[in-house]
């Protein structure tokens, strides 16, 4: 077995009835986080002077969380077993029976209150012996055949005239949810394929947790794709604000700036603001990353007027040689979201975009998620094209009209959903090659000249 740190936060407790933290609890000292127990892990307890208590959550959830738009409290796709309470305190260990996750609640012998100084030693309190769990994992085995069609279909379009990038949204980061097999399977076509940039269009977790944890979490899903050694890039989605199911650890923007989108500060001309642009020389295209959400507006979802002037200055100063691919979260037009009655300067950024179109045709599209669907929008100067989540859920109500929203199920290859997107600056083209859930897609940009197909 191998011993695992624990992290806890005195002031804290787990209520018996619901599994969920509860605050100012100054005599209970616990975790926010959540931790896995393979079947045999053991927690010892070292010093005396303390009783712990142990609540389980078992690896299955409401199947709700998937088919409806619903979000699984604490964000953890599991289910409280509600085997805490007050009788329950040990000094005995505790072996795990089965697979778990699990949270632990302390309190001392003498009924005091924690400090500080007790969370920085609770390794020396509580000792969490972790059972190899490799043996216990299922191996996916479904995924190599989808790993190796994509990899063949990518290397029958891609030639050295074409940018391959990796492009996921909306991954709703949950305990026992996918996203490491999201992350494994960007890792397998990549080894083959080499992408130029992965790029994430928003929403990483589902913001309903302190935002200690949502940082924890955040963090460890860039060093997940920090290990593929690619570019990658983020713009920041609405749940990344921190903000949803009424919780109050709202993060500012520049707190989100610094949690997302410190990989991208060599690539920012001011790494205070949360949209930039950078560009593949090679191929002659430049990619503008934009920000589409800020919580404390009124209109939450849409641009302030600085970022729509600063559109239009960098394409102003983009070379005429060069072609232009557009991301963010949101669409720029309330048509393409259900939840928003209005765009903030939607309107005013389409214009600048058209305008420039008009006059230049090097604009491909508009790429964006928030919708938890599929989308070619070709109703104006340029595609606006939306990518289905990552995250596996299939909601069909609650969705712009016209777009496809995928069927999704766990243990299959539709669990998973992202997009390798084929740049070819030289015809205008662009190919999605799709992973998991749904189709692939191709836009001929001719759209530029007033023609352009989508399929």
């Amino acid at each position: 077995m191998i011993e695992k740190s624990l992290s806890v936060t005195a002031g804290i407790t787990i209520y018996a009835s619901t599994g969920m933290n509860g605050f100012n609890q100054p005599d209970r000292m616990s975790n926010v986080h959540f931790y896995f127990a393979a079947k045999g892990s053991c927690l010892h307890l070292v010093d005396k002077n303390y009783y712990y208590n142990v609540a389980t959550y078992t690896l299955d959830f409401d199947p709700k969380y998937m088919h409806t738009y619903d979000y699984a409290p604490d964000q953890i796709w599991g289910t409280y077993a509600k085997d805490l309470s007050c009788d329950t305190y040990r000094q005995a260990d505790y072996v795990f029976q089965d697979k778990r996750y699990f949270r632990i609640c302390l309190k001392r012998v003498d009924g005091a209150d924690f400090t500080i100084a007790e969370e920085k030693r609770i390794d020396e309190i509580l000792k969490f012996y972790q059972e190899n769990e490799t043996k216990q994992l299922e191996e996916k085995t479904f995924f190599k055949k989808e790993i190796a069609q994509t990899i063949k279909r990518i290397q029958e379009k891609r030639n050295d005239d074409i940018l391959a990038f990796a492009v996921l949204t909306d991954t709703h980061y949950t305990v026992n949810g996918t996203w490491i097999d999201t992350v494994k399977n960007i890792y397998g076509v990549n080894e083959k394929i080499s992408f130029d940039s992965i790029i994430h269009l928003g929403d990483l977790t589902d913001g309903i947790v302190p935002a200690l944890l949502t940082k924890d979490y955040v963090r460890q899903m860039l060093d997940d794709l920090q290990k593929t050694k690619v570019p990658f890039h983020i713009v920041l989605g609405n749940h990344d604000a921190n903000y949803f199911a009424g919780n109050p650890d709202i993060m500012t923007m520049e707190e989100q700036i610094q949690v997302y989108q410190t990989c991208s500060e060599s690539y920012k001309s001011d790494p205070a603001l949360p949209y930039y642009y950078t560009d593949y020389a090679k191929h002659s295209l430049r990619c503008i990353f934009l920000s589409a959400y800020k919580n404390d507006e009124t209109l939450r979802y849409g641009f302030d007027e600085k970022q729509v002037q600063w559109v239009k200055n960098i394409l102003q100063t983009t070379a005429k040689t060069y072609k232009v691919l557009v991301f963010s979260h949101d669409a720029p037009l309330a048509r393409l979201d259900y939840w928003a009655a209005e765009i903030r300067n939607g309107e005013a950024l389409m214009e600048i975009m058209e305008e420039h179109q008009k006059k230049f045709h090097n604009i491909l599209a508009y790429i964006h998620g928030h919708t938890h669907a599929d989308y070619i929008y070709m109703e104006r100067c340029f595609p606006i094209v939306s990518i289905g989540c990552a995250k596996c859920e299939d909601m069909q109500e609650k969705k712009p009209e016209g777009s496809v929203t995928a069927t999704r199920q766990l243990r299959t290859v539709t669990q998973d959903l992202w997009d390798t997107i084929l740049v070819n600056t030289k015809t205008s083209t662009m190919d999605f090659i799709r992973f998991g859930a749904g189709l692939d897609r191709h836009i001929d940009c001719k759209f530029l000249q007033g023609g352009g197909t989508a399929i």
